[in-house]
């Protein structure tokens, strides 16, 4: 019985030997599974566990067949031995774990660093955003507060520039004032000197009518006119001094009236009727003429010989036809040169009616020639508008037109003099 002793403690260190080196393997394991997943800090740690775990194997002695059975022969001592071995292995397997604890521990320790580093990268990175989005919006915020004063400055420049030329405008309108005021007095003064100074001052205003008439109008008759009227408001003051006023009257009247009037109203309107008909004037053609054989076919079935025969006649007669003309003639025109032809004539009206206007005799008579001249050689010459188109020409070529000789009224001094000064000065009088 005590024989069997040893034999039985040999087998059961035989089998813990085997069941540590079980776990040895699952912990080397677990360790390189650890070491897969982690990719941190913890890496390192964990394959540091595992490399202790190879060690360990290495060191440790692996019982073989021949110790196994001189254990189991040994005996007593053989069986302390083991003990003493199984003490030891289930310590080192106590720290292999306590290590692999640890290992786990700063891995997962080194995992919750890292992690925590990256969220406050991330923060740091959010809250730079931020602060550099604020700084825009201070510098655009600043940008737009510059604008502001900018055109605050701007309007306030133009406000003294509006003070400026307010206090220009008043010191103007105060410079009016007295000036009226001085015209007033002035006024009041001439008004004492003559009452009928209104008078005066009406027949200076109808010379000053007249001579616009004459002169920007080109209308004598009105002229002459509106001077006698300022003849008769002169005449009505019975002043026996404004004598030499009146005769000055007279010659401008006697001047304007020699004037030889231009009917420029009524030669424009007869241009206008001519420039009007130039569409409907019919141009020179080429007329057929007409021979008549006298050969007429009967309806008599009985003649039918003599229509054969006349019929005959007439187609070799027909076939080529032979006329003498004694005038030129002019080829046709075509319809664009038909076009224009009649708005060169239109043309040349249009200028003599401005020639008019501008009293320029020379250029007028130019464009009525050139008018004539092109219906003369185009038109049909028989027919009866053309002939009134020609007609009227004519009579307007003869027209005359006469410009104004007269280029001031002697009586504009003299008008002046009474109204400033209430009479007329003695030198002015010996110069009429």
């Amino acid at each position: 019985m005590d024989n069997n002793k040893p034999h039985s403690t040999a087998k059961d260190d035989k089998s813990e030997a085997l069941e540590s080196n079980a776990q040895a393997s699952e912990l080397e394991q677990a360790a390189s599974q650890s070491s897969t997943k982690d990719t941190g800090p913890e890496a390192s740690t964990t394959k540091e566990a595992s490399q202790e775990v190879e060690t360990f194997q290495q060191s440790e002695p692996q019982p073989s067949q021949a110790e196994t059975v001189q254990t189991s022969e040994s005996g007593a001592p053989a069986a302390e031995t083991t003990n003493s071995a199984a003490k030891t292995h289930i310590g080192v397997k106590f720290s292999l774990f306590l290590l692999l604890i640890i290992a786990v521990a700063a891995g997962g320790l080194s995992a919750w660093l890292w992690m925590s580093l990256q969220q406050q990268n991330e923060a740091s990175s959010q809250l730079q955003q931020q602060v550099s989005a604020q700084a825009a919006q201070i510098n655009q915020g600043q940008k737009q507060l510059n604008n502001a004063l900018n055109a605050t400055q701007q309007q306030l420049s133009q406000l003294q520039k509006l003070q400026q030329n307010d206090s220009k405008a008043y010191g103007q309108l105060a410079e009016l004032e007295s000036e009226t005021q001085a015209l007033k007095e002035r006024v009041a003064v001439v008004a004492r000197r003559s009452p009928n100074h209104w008078m005066a001052s009406e027949a200076e205003y109808l010379v000053r009518m007249a001579g616009r008439k004459l002169w920007l109008e080109r209308d004598p008759v009105t002229a002459a006119g509106l001077l006698e009227a300022a003849d008769e408001r002169i005449k009505s003051m019975r002043n026996p001094a404004l004598m030499p006023l009146r005769q000055a009257l007279v010659k401008d009247i006697k001047a304007t009236k020699s004037i030889k009037s231009t009917d420029v109203v009524g030669t424009v309107y007869t241009l206008d009727s001519i420039i009007a008909q130039l569409d409907q004037l019919p141009l020179n053609r080429a007329k057929d003429y007409q021979v008549n054989t006298g050969s007429e076919i009967s309806d008599n079935l009985a003649d039918w010989q003599t229509n054969l025969a006349k019929t005959w006649q007439e187609i070799t007669e027909s076939f080529i036809t032979i006329r003498k003309r004694t005038t030129d003639l002019e080829p046709l025109l075509a319809p664009e040169q038909q076009w224009y032809l009649v708005e060169n004539i239109r043309n040349k009206l249009l200028q003599a009616q401005l020639a008019v206007y501008n009293y320029d005799q020379v250029n007028y008579r130019q464009s009525i020639t050139f008018a004539s001249n092109w219906i003369k050689q185009y038109f049909d010459l028989q027919d009866s508008r053309t002939q009134d188109a020609l007609t009227s020409l004519d009579a307007l070529s003869t027209l005359k037109i006469e410009t104004a000789t007269q280029h001031k009224f002697h009586s504009t001094k003299l008008l002046q003099q009474l109204i400033t000064y209430g009479e007329i000065l003695p030198d002015e009088e010996t110069e009429q």
